[in-house]
C-alpha cells in the first residue's frame, strides 16, 4: 500500500486555506463595497499631488480614501476635475452603517457646513490629502448637478496655497509702483527747497556767531533773519508731514489726485 504524499497534502491544505481567506475577503469586500458611498468634490485650483488611494480625514481621523479622479471638458473651454472619495462604512462607533445611513449622515453634515480642503501631507514629496471639516463661513458651491453627476457632493474651500495665490493676484502691483514713484518724485522736488532753506539757516547762524564776536554788529537783526529762515524750513517740513497725515492713501494713489 502506497504511503500518502505528505507534500501533496500540504499543498492542498495551503491552497484550501488561501481559497477560504479569498472567499471571506471577497464576501466582506463586496458587502463593504455595496454599503460604501462615494461623494464627489470639486476643487478650485490644481490637484497636483493628490493621487488615487490618498487618505481622506475628518478632523485628523482617517475615514476613507480617494477612489478616482476624473476630468470633464466644459463648454467654456475649461477642464473640471471631480474627485471621488470612498467613505468607510465601518467608521461609526455604533458599527457598520448601511448605504442609506451613510448618505443621510453625509447630507446632514454638509447642511451643517461640512466641506473638503486639500492639505499637504509631505512637503518633500508634495503628496496631498483631503481634510473634511466644518467651514460654515465659506459659501457653498454645488456643481455636480451642472455636470449631470448624481453622486452626493461635498463642497470645498480653497487650500492655503490657493488663498495666497488669489490674494496676490488682487494686489495692484503696477499701480502701487507707479504711485510710489510719483510720490518719491514729489519728495525729490521738495528736497532742494528744504536744503536751500537749511543752508540759509546755517548761514544766518554763522553770521550771528560772527556778529556776536565782532564789535558794533547788529545782533538783533541777524537773529531775526535766522529765525525767519529756520521757520520757513520748518514750515516746508510741516506742510509735507501734514499732507501725508491727512492723505496717507497718497502712498498708493499718488499725490496728483489731491
Amino acid at each position: 500500500m502506497n504511503k500518502p504524499n505528505k507534500r501533496l497534502i500540504g499543498v492542498f491544505l495551503i491552497f484550501g486555506i488561501l481559497l477560504f481567506i479569498g472567499a471571506l475577503l471577497f464576501f466582506f469586500g463586496a458587502r463593504l463595497e455595496r454599503n460604501s458611498v462615494t461623494p464627489v468634490l470639486f476643487f478650485e485650483g490644481s490637484v497636483k499631488g493628490l493621487n488615487v488611494g490618498a487618505n481622506v480625514y475628518f478632523r485628523g481621523v482617517p475615514i476613507g480614501h480617494v477612489d478616482k479622479i476624473q476630468m470633464i471638458p466644459t463648454s467654456e473651454d475649461k477642464i473640471v476635475i471631480p474627485v471621488y472619495v470612498r467613505i468607510d462604512p465601518q467608521m461609526s462607533a455604533n458599527g457598520q452603517m448601511s448605504k442609506s445611513q451613510m448618505e443621510k449622515w453625509i447630507v446632514g453634515m454638509v447642511k451643517h457646513g461640512l466641506k473638503g480642503k486639500l492639505q499637504t501631507q509631505s512637503v518633500l514629496t508634495g503628496q496631498m490629502t483631503i481634510e473634511l471639516d466644518f467651514y460654515p463661513n465659506y459659501p457653498e458651491r454645488f456643481r455636480a448637478e451642472k455636470y449631470d453627476i448624481d453622486d452626493i457632493e461635498i463642497p470645498t474651500v480653497p487650500s492655503m496655497l490657493d488663498e495666497i495665490s488669489q490674494n496676490l493676484e488682487k494686489i495692484p502691483i503696477s499701480d502701487i509702483s507707479s504711485n510710489m514713484n510719483g510720490l518719491l518724485q514729489n519728495l525729490n522736488n521738495d528736497i532742494p527747497e528744504l536744503l536751500r532753506q537749511s543752508t540759509a539757516a546755517v548761514a544766518s547762524i554763522n553770521r550771528l556767531a560772527n556778529s556776536i564776536s565782532g564789535p558794533g554788529s547788529n545782533t538783533v537783526s541777524d537773529l531775526n533773519k535766522m529765525i525767519n529762515d529756520v521757520s520757513e524750513a520748518a514750515k516746508s517740513v510741516s506742510r509735507l508731514s501734514d499732507y501725508l497725515e491727512r492723505h496717507p492713501e497718497a502712498l498708493l494713489k499718488g499725490k496728483g489726485g489731491y
